[in-house]
């Protein structure tokens, strides 16, 4: 043990005087320290709210200043992509409702197909896109934005395009593994293309190309595509349902040709016509002989047979322009444009004879089936200037080939001495 002198009382004295200093200076920068991490965990917590425009701030030089600074450059990248989130969900409730909006003010097929391609390109801000339509087993363009498509087809299973549309799965390029593209197809960098469905079927295929910032397509951005895509074939089959109650309005239920009801719209418009430009055109009215003691006969069944098969049959032997109709139970009748009486009487027989000289074969009669028809024939303006007077004219001559013996033409013939119209056919009427 060493003597206590005065030298080292002063020695001690020093020394204990520097460790209090340094306890005082230890304390001072621990609180220093504690308030600067207080100061930071709350930045942080700032930061955690969203607060990004906030800085963290820490004097000093240690690795505190440095955490801050890391803390910093995270939140500068948090805020852009804060910022482009915010952006990119806009533009897609913007895209959603512009979307929605069009798509339920329209029942034009085209006009959605534009809506859906234009809607998908900028959502995603695709430089290019194509929509391409499925028909049975081809892929055919059907709505293109800046890029060259006419013409372009591909079978369905070949390149990118037609793969989506054989397994209703979309591709994403780079990112996905799937298929080389088909050399008929457009070169791309990055892709997108999703399949477009109406009645669990696909019925398109929409396809997007390049980013205009050059990045790929993203997952984020395949959602989005598909979330349209699904509101599209919505919309798409709202359409076709639409038109098949369209369809079912004006058209016969049996024989799948028009009703009376679309065809008077029709017989309305086509004398408006030949009113305004003094045009020909001859109405038919054809009537199945005997059908009631027929359908008494063979039943109602094999009836149908017949009345689905006269209806073929007719109209595979008519123009495309002419109106051909079921006018009620076992009467047709048949709008002949810009024809006059004698080319009618000519249709008329020919029609005849197609019903008359082939039988008709069903699988529910043990042997072919006679069946003929009668068939009466008026002409725009000689029977008449109005829909009853020409209607009227059409159906006495029709009655007239009956009471004339059936399987026959008759043609209306006007009364020249001030008379009303009436139907002249005899026999002798009948060509052939």
């Amino acid at each position: 043990m060493f003597p206590v002198t005065g030298g080292n009382q002063l020695v001690w004295g020093v020394l204990l005087l520097v460790m209090a200093l340094a306890a005082v200076v230890a304390i001072v920068r621990l609180r220093v320290t504690l308030a600067t991490v207080r100061k930071l965990s709350q930045d942080v917590g700032a930061l955690a709210g969203g607060e990004y425009d906030r800085p963290l701030k820490v004097s000093g030089s240690g690795d505190l200043e440095q955490l801050a600074q890391s803390l910093n450059q995270l939140s500068a990248r948090l805020k852009s992509q804060a910022a482009e989130l915010k952006e990119s969900s806009e533009a897609l409730t913007r895209a959603h409702t512009r979307f929605g909006e069009a798509l339920r003010a329209t029942h034009d097929m085209d006009r959605i197909l534009e809506i859906a391609l234009d809607t998908g390109m900028e959502t995603v801000r695709a430089e290019r896109g194509l929509l391409m339509l499925r028909k049975g087993a081809t892929l055919t363009a059907g709505v293109s934005r800046h890029l060259s498509a006419a013409g372009l087809q591909l079978p369905v299973g070949s390149g990118i395009a037609g793969q989506v549309a054989a397994t209703g799965r979309p591709i994403r390029l780079p990112g996905d593994s799937g298929p080389a593209p088909d050399e008929r197809e457009p070169a791309f960098g990055t892709l997108l293309s999703v399949p477009m469905f109406s009645r669990n079927r696909v019925i398109g295929v929409l396809n997007l190309y390049d980013k205009h910032d050059g990045r790929p397509f993203s997952q984020a951005d395949l959602r989005t595509i598909t979330s349209l895509t699904d509101q599209a074939g919505v919309a798409i089959e709202n359409v076709l349902l639409h038109q098949e109650a369209q369809r079912l309005a004006i058209m016969d239920g049996l024989t799948g040709i028009w009703n009376h009801r679309w065809f008077q719209i029709q017989f309305a418009q086509e004398l408006d016509r030949a009113e305004r430009f003094g045009r020909p055109f001859s109405l038919l009215i054809i009537d199945i002989d005997d059908f009631k003691a027929f359908n008494d006969a063979y039943g109602h069944q094999l009836g149908d047979f017949v009345l689905v098969e006269l209806a073929r049959r007719v109209r595979s032997a008519i123009r495309d322009v002419d109106m051909f109709a079921r006018y009620g139970g076992e009467e047709f009748e048949l709008l002949l444009s810009e024809t006059d009486m004698a080319g009618a009487v000519k249709t008329a027989e020919k029609l005849r004879s197609i019903v008359a000289d082939t039988p008709f074969e069903s699988d529910l009669s043990p042997e072919p089936l006679k069946v003929t028809v009668s068939v009466g024939v008026a002409s725009y303006p000689e029977a008449g200037i109005d829909r009853p007077s020409i209607f009227k004219a059409a159906d006495f001559a029709m009655y007239a080939a009956k009471a004339a013996g059936k399987n026959r033409v008759v043609a209306h013939q006007s009364r020249t001495d001030g008379g009303d119209s009436r139907p002249l056919g005899t026999p002798d009427t009948r060509s052939s």
